[in-house]
């Protein structure tokens, strides 16, 4: 199996030669970024919450089956769709699936830019998701003002949140070098927990209290660089400074104290063969780390150090065959390492957890700049499981999963476009060849 997706990774980068036609796809891992920043920005709209045992990045979930990951392939927008929807910076965008009989997850976003006059501007931006891995309702609001000539921007940001403790702000700028543009910020996170929990007080409301001993900052830095007329590259980065909190549940000394750690980086690099193709690979890494200790009246079970690493490279390419035909494809390598240790194993075993994967998505599509559009796919998924110990919910991950996908679509011109799609199980998981019904989805985003 290793070496065929080896083959086909040597294809996508072949299909590099196909003669291009006058659009420019590109790809971009800005989506990436800000998933992992709203994982440490919204504690809270991670899938088991902020207080959670499980983790700052909570990557396995009981409730996940061996095909849950290749749904999120399959259901997700394309590079090109993603790279489009960044670029243009007002607007919605949703996306939704079928993972079961009953359940389906889902992704929106809507954002937007009003002037205030001069050089001032705001931009607000409403993030939910619902999946397996986060239950996320979040608001951005964003003031900024052009600096450094047309190009430049200082900005500050805050997210609203109905948990008051929660609220995080951030200071940043972004410098424009060139036709390349750099981002700076800093960001306060969870600033007025203490304030609320004591300062005002929070008896009868609720029965646990947050008291930082070590407040929550974030520096990030994000790099979109043309670096020539044939490539591209985009680097981001983010580390939290050391932090403490000591979690008390209906006592003094009932509860835990807990250090955390967290940081991220990605990279991109981009080739364009031709003034309408684009060549890439790409690399990210995310680190959580939870130290937790139980205060004296605490329960056992809160004794322990976690360390949750993901890593992730690949390639992809975006190779328009005619003025309506265009080849998109990526393919990746990732690994997700959690290890788990405690003073005291008769509470419960250590874990040593290596989770390692192949994933892609091969596509052949068929659009006009305003009507029908066609998508023909195949998407795959195939993981190993390496450790001492699993992770619970993780032993049905270890399955190798490809399937055929059709998407049916209509594109209102530049400003709008509406998919839905169903997809074909190929490797007989589902009952039998008979029975290849492997689950159906849609997305659309519209522009202003």
């Amino acid at each position: 199996m290793r070496l065929k997706l080896k083959l086909l990774g040597g294809l996508l980068l072949l299909l590099g030669i196909a003669r291009p036609a006058a659009a420019q796809d590109r790809a971009t891992l800005r989506g990436w970024e800000e998933r992992a920043r709203h994982t440490i920005f919204d504690r809270a709209g991670t899938y088991y919450g902020r207080l959670s045992d499980q983790g700052i990045l909570q990557r396995f979930n009981p409730d996940i089956d061996r095909e849950y990951h290749l749904d999120l392939i399959s259901f997700a927008f394309s590079l090109a769709e993603t790279y489009e929807w960044y670029q243009r910076g007002a607007g919605m965008r949703f996306w939704a699936g079928s993972i079961d009989h009953l359940r389906t997850v889902q992704n929106a976003q809507i954002a937007g830019v009003v002037g205030l006059g001069g050089a001032w501007a705001a931009r607000a931006q409403f993030t939910h998701e619902n999946t397996l891995g986060a239950d996320r309702s979040l608001i951005e609001l964003q003031v900024n003002r052009k600096v450094f000539g047309e190009n430049g921007l200082a900005f500050g940001s805050m997210t609203l949140t109905p948990s008051k403790a929660e609220m995080d702000v951030e200071l940043g700028v972004g410098i424009p070098l060139g036709e390349s543009r750099l981002t700076v910020a800093v960001a306060a996170l969870d600033v007025f927990s203490n304030f609320i929990y004591q300062g005002i007080g929070v008896e009868g409301v609720s029965d646990t209290t947050l008291d930082y001993t070590s407040l929550p900052f974030t520096a990030r830095t994000a790099l979109d660089a043309n670096l020539s007329d044939n490539f591209r590259g985009e680097l981001f980065a983010l580390a939290m400074t050391p932090t403490q909190v000591v979690v008390r549940e209906g006592g003094p000394e009932i509860g835990f104290q807990q250090d955390e750690r967290y940081a991220y980086l990605g990279g991109l690099l981009e080739w364009h063969p031709s003034p309408a193709a684009s060549v890439g690979g790409f690399g990210t890494w995310v680190q959580g780390k939870t130290f937790r200790s139980a205060l004296s009246e605490g329960v056992p079970e809160d004794n322990f150090d976690l360390t949750e690493r993901s890593w992730r490279v690949g390639g992809y390419t975006l190779v328009p065959i005619s003025s309506r035909f265009a080849t998109d494809a990526w393919i990746a390598h990732t690994w997700r390492t959690e290890v788990r240790t405690r003073p005291d194993t008769s509470v419960a075993a250590n874990v040593d957890h290596d989770d390692r994967s192949w994933s892609g998505r091969l596509n052949l599509g068929y659009r006009a700049r305003s009507g029908f559009r066609l998508d023909l796919g195949i998407d795959f998924l195939t993981r190993e499981l390496v450790g001492s110990a699993p992770v619970p919910g993780s032993e049905a991950l270890d399955d190798k999963n490809i399937r055929a996908r059709i998407d049916l679509g209509w594109h209102f011109g530049s400003r709008a476009y509406v998919v839905v799609g169903t997809n074909a199980d190929l490797d007989g998981d589902v009952g039998g060849w008979a029975k290849v019904f492997d689950g159906g989805h849609a997305r659309f985003a519209a522009y202003w």
